[in-house]
């Protein structure tokens, strides 16, 4: 089930909804109006572990001072 934020046209409140059905007719929690605007958010990528860490700088492999040692993908 998706989580969606929607901004309220007519106060400015951000409200964030868990959709079941795309029919459903969403209100403002702030002032009840129903002029919503669905806004852009990113989205949480999660492994088992935690947050998937992004790519790392530095050697041909990805890792710092990797190049040239024994073991290495780069080979030496």
């Amino acid at each position: 089930m998706p989580i969606y934020e929607y901004q309220c046209e007519s106060c400015g409140a951000i409200n964030e909804y868990i959709v079941f059905d795309g029919h459903e007719r969403l209100q403002c929690k702030a002032c009840q109006g129903s002029n919503l605007r669905k806004l852009m958010s990113a989205h949480n990528i999660k492994g088992s572990s935690g947050p998937v860490a992004g790519p790392t700088g530095g050697g041909c492999c990805g890792s710092p001072n990797s190049c040239g040692t024994p073991g290495s993908c780069c080979g030496g």
